[in-house]
């Protein structure tokens, strides 16, 4: 039961995550906050994606019998066609310009939350027992 619980928590987790996503960057262009530091959107789209990433990692952990080669290839590659799709709406319908860069630090991100979430499991054993 505590596997489905989490599996459960992970997957809301992940689509409230993709969720805010959405919604900040698909904000008017007008409304984002001007950065006095070059390149933090950048920041920003790495940090936002390398989260959704390791959920999305945890969760396939849990749910499917994948190899970790199989869960990095398949948490890179979601993060690939939804930092792709945002950048195109970006520039189609929201006023915005889509950015190659950006999409390149959506998936760097998205690589790099997938690359470490062994450790954030080994983590969550740690902090709450493992097979409870």
């Amino acid at each position: 039961m505590e596997n489905r619980r989490r599996i459960y928590i992970l997957l809301l987790m992940s689509v409230v995550w993709a969720i805010i996503i959405f919604i900040f960057c698909t904000i008017p262009s007008d409304n984002v906050p001007k950065m006095r530091i070059p390149n933090m959107d950048k920041v920003f789209h790495f940090g936002v994606f390398f989260v959704q990433s390791l959920l999305l990692s945890l969760l396939f952990n849990f749910r499917t019998k994948n190899s970790y080669f199989q869960i990095i290839l398949l948490s890179t590659l979601l993060a690939f066609i939804y930092g792709g799709l945002i950048e195109i709406m970006q520039s189609k319908f929201f006023n915005r310009t889509g950015s190659l860069f950006d999409l390149t630090a959506d998936v760097v991100g998205g690589f790099i939350g997938a690359l470490i979430y062994p450790a954030a499991l080994r983590l969550y054993d740690l902090v709450f027992g493992k097979g409870k």
